[in-house]
């Protein structure tokens, strides 16, 4: 079989087009946002522990330490979270397997500790970068 120069012509460009579509012409990577905010328990703030988001569409998050004034500082992607508190893990080795388990504390309930039962989520985008939660008992 013979092609000529023309249908080579066409043939590499063909090539050339579905390339470029295939690996440049996608949309632009997703810029991650600064989010932030305040835990609180009766008004005070949660000290020890993390702040975890969960994206259960897209299987994304984050977990945020806590600071000494209860604020935390996450990096997301723009997207619906589910969100929980939890307590500092320990791991108790007394039985020489390592045991982790969540630190005893008095300010965040173990409703907190799931994100199917803390009842908070975030909608995070440019416009909606700062999620205080309030825990009660």
């Amino acid at each position: 079989m013979v092609f000529s120069s023309r249908a080579c012509a066409y043939l590499v460009l063909f090539l050339t087009v579905g390339l470029v579509t295939a690996v440049g012409c996608g949309s632009p990577p997703e810029q991650p946002i600064a989010v932030s905010g305040k835990v609180t328990f009766k008004g005070e703030p949660v000290t020890e522990g993390t702040v975890q988001f969960i994206d259960d569409a897209t299987g994304r998050g984050a977990q945020a330490e806590l600071g000494a004034d209860g604020a935390y500082n996450a990096s997301l992607i723009a997207g619906n979270y589910k969100v929980l508190v939890a307590p500092p893990y320990l791991v108790d080795n007394s039985s020489g397997m390592p045991n982790p388990k969540y630190k005893k504390v008095n300010n965040i309930p173990a409703k907190y500790h799931s994100n199917a039962t803390s009842g908070f989520s975030a909608i995070v985008a440019s416009d909606k970068a700062t999620h205080n939660f309030e825990l009660v008992p």
